[in-house]
């Protein structure tokens, strides 16, 4: 373009629709707390002698009832976390982010339960078959699961159509549960959803089996439990605060991450969308294109962004480099101060990626051998007495 002035324009016109996709995403957390009655994770960094990574950096940012889970903690109590997961493609990025809070929670003295959704899949159309998405469970999402380091000791994972007995416990906690609370919870239309009831039962009962399965008596008996979430899936909690409240068991507690951005800056990372996520099984190459044509929180222009800098907020690089390998915010100053341009911030993100994937990558094979021992084999026996 020979057109100085419409240059500039065009420039700064995107510099300030980035500004502006800026503050929405920073108000959007804070409303949602606001909302939803949930408290900043602030006052849990400054007393736990060492926080997650995720809480000091506020990529897990709220909480509901976390102090339950401070005091069994500081006392050595036992205590449970709950992570479902869809099975419909291997693992990203997204989910490494919320396997890497899982672990550090872990770490603090909790047995760790592992739902693999394959009816879910299933039922919502993910996947043409149960069959289809257990074998991806299997080979790809529960060896990437081993290979991050957890203790078999203490996880336990179950593919639902493997463990039939999270349907036994699903019927007993639906005994507790209308179809108006759980259409009120959720604000489903009447019509749309009862045309699959299975999705519906699904929804309430093996999902609530899935959140309150640590406090049935197999497993100990009711004990603070937590379920670290996006905070879309704040409705689901509250469901199973009402039910664990009616079955004698104490109210599931939870914490809320921030989703991990897109490659293509259009919302969360998701296999869903083409280029958005980069997965677990993609080999260094295929990350390093996806990379090559990511969204960014910079300028269209070098000399603008050395002078007014970037805006990591909105930058999904940024975003992946800040989740999962900076240790500190130094990157955050140097995008806003325009030292680090985004062609650079690439190259970096680039070189992790590729040497974190390779790594995993030969972590897999042995990982597969030890599928057995992470395998969730009690049976529920408790409800028929």
């Amino acid at each position: 373009m020979n057109d100085p002035a419409a240059l500039k324009k065009i420039i700064e016109d995107d510099y300030n629709a980035k500004l502006a996709l800026k503050q929405k995403e920073e108000s959007y957390y804070p409303e949602k707390l606001k909302e939803f009655g949930l408290k900043s994770i602030d006052r849990f960094v400054s007393y736990h002698p060492n926080p997650s990574k995720f809480m000091k950096f506020g990529i897990t940012f709220g909480h509901k009832d976390l102090e339950i889970v401070a005091d069994a903690i500081a006392n050595n109590k036992p205590w449970a976390i709950v992570s479902g997961l869809n099975p419909s493609s291997p693992l990203h990025f997204g989910h490494k982010a919320i396997f890497d809070e899982l672990l550090w929670l872990q770490q603090q003295g909790a047995d760790l339960f592992i739902p693999i959704t394959n009816d879910e899949t299933y039922l919502v159309g993910k996947a043409d078959s149960l069959a289809k998405a257990r074998k991806t469970a299997y080979e790809d999402i529960i060896p990437s699961i081993i290979a991050m380091g957890f203790n078999p000791e203490k996880t336990h994972i179950y593919v639902d159509s493997d463990y039939p007995d999270i349907y036994n416990v699903a019927m007993d906690v639906s005994r507790k549960l209308t179809l108006n609370k759980l259409f009120g919870v959720f604000g489903w239309d009447y019509k749309e959803q009862t045309e699959n009831p299975g999705k519906v039962f699904y929804m309430g009962g093996v999902q609530l089996a899935q959140i309150l399965l640590p406090q049935y008596p197999e497993f100990g008996g009711p004990k603070p439990t937590i379920i670290p979430v996006g905070i879309d899936q704040h409705p689901y909690i509250l469901l199973a605060r009402d039910i664990a409240e009616k079955k004698g068991f104490i109210p599931p507690a939870e914490i809320d991450l921030k989703f991990l951005m897109g490659l293509d800056g259009k919302g969360k990372m998701s296999k869903s969308r083409e280029g958005s996520a980069i997965l677990l099984t993609d080999t260094p190459e295929e990350a390093e294109k996806k990379l090559r044509k990511a969204y960014t929180g910079g300028s269209v222009s070098g000399d603008f962004q050395r002078q007014h800098g970037g805006i990591p907020g909105i930058c999904p690089v940024y975003g992946l480099r800040m989740y999962h390998f900076e240790k500190d915010n130094s990157l955050e100053k140097k995008c806003k101060t325009g030292e680090t341009l985004c062609g650079q911030c690439k190259k970096e993100a680039t070189e992790q990626v590729k040497a974190w994937l390779a790594d995993h990558q030969r972590k897999l094979p042995e990982a597969r051998t030890r599928i057995n021992d992470f395998l969730l084999k009690t049976p529920i026996r408790s409800i028929f007495e």
